[in-house]
């Protein structure tokens, strides 16, 4: 860990950084008259500055991985014991601490950071971007997992007055399925994404894939609604065209195939996630 090295100035005060460019958290926390409630202890134990220091330390990973570096440099510390101890943090995790202390405080500090060291204003601007890529990928899983499983509801319910009745539910499915997939059934699309036995097809779709399986669906019902089958095989026939009919316009329009899509994580990491990371954007 560095010591203390070069200087900023705001508002006629000096913050002290370390020879890693890291900035003394105390120094900002004196600017603001000291808040005996919002020393950089109580910031550091939140979930919004956790879930920030392990989005930079992944990018800071990354990026020395990139460039054949291996020097792991510290983004939050603690120097010396007691009332003369010291914190300091990289300036990305700097400047939240500056908007927790006081938005006012955290615009002048970006205007300071963007003259001393840009890169490191980037990269905040960088992890922020690739979180909020990340929000919307979750929330629209979400929303696609959410809305599959009202359309299959209602799908089976058309089903049901065609006269499909115990297995015939599963097969009506199917015929859905190997429309959408090429002829794989949800057995075979479960062997093929490699999910193990408690693994739920519906929970590891990426937002693509999910979106496909929303309109595939979706289209079978109103079919069935318009065409009312009058038997089950009518009625798988019905969900096998909304599959392949899905399929055809996947195809067209040039898109990967929903069986060559990468399974993504479970739904209920994707909550997790959303949970940690709208803060991050302000959302929550």
């Amino acid at each position: 860990m560095g010591t203390e090295s070069s200087e900023l100035m705001l508002r006629d005060k000096r913050i002290g950084t370390d020879t890693a460019g890291n900035i003394c958290l105390n120094d900002l926390w004196s600017i603001v008259d000291e808040p005996a409630n919002k020393r950089p202890n109580d910031w550091n134990r939140g979930k919004r500055s956790k879930a920030l220091q392990a989005a930079l330390e992944d990018r800071i990973t990354e990026n020395s991985r990139n460039s054949g570096k291996s020097d792991a440099i510290p983004t939050y510390y603690v120097s010396g014991r007691g009332r003369a101890s010291k914190t300091f943090a990289h300036p990305v995790l700097a400047l939240d601490y500056a908007e927790y202390l006081d938005p006012r405080i955290g615009v002048e500090v970006r205007e300071v950071f963007l003259r001393y060291r840009t890169d490191d204003i980037s990269l905040a601007n960088d992890i922020l971007d690739r979180i909020a890529e990340q929000v919307q990928e979750d929330e629209f899983r979400l929303r696609n997992r959410e809305e599959i499983s009202l359309r299959n509801t209602e799908l089976a319910t058309q089903g049901a007055k065609a006269g499909c009745r115990n297995v015939d539910y599963a097969e009506l499915h199917n015929s859905g399925y190997r429309g959408l997939y090429g002829g794989l059934d949800a057995g075979d699309i479960h062997r093929l994404k490699k999910l193990t036995k408690s693994q739920k097809i519906l929970d590891h779709m990426n937002a693509a894939e999910g979106a496909a399986n929303v309109f595939r669906v979706t289209q079978a019902k109103i079919a069935m609604q318009q065409r009312r089958p009058k038997t089950p095989r009518e009625a798988f026939a019905i969900a096998h065209e909304a599959g392949e009919k899905t399929r055809k316009a996947m195809e067209e329009i040039g898109g990967v195939m929903p069986e060559d899509m990468q399974p993504a994580d479970s739904i209920k990491e994707a909550k997790k996630r959303l949970e940690t990371n709208l803060p991050l954007l302000g959302k929550k």
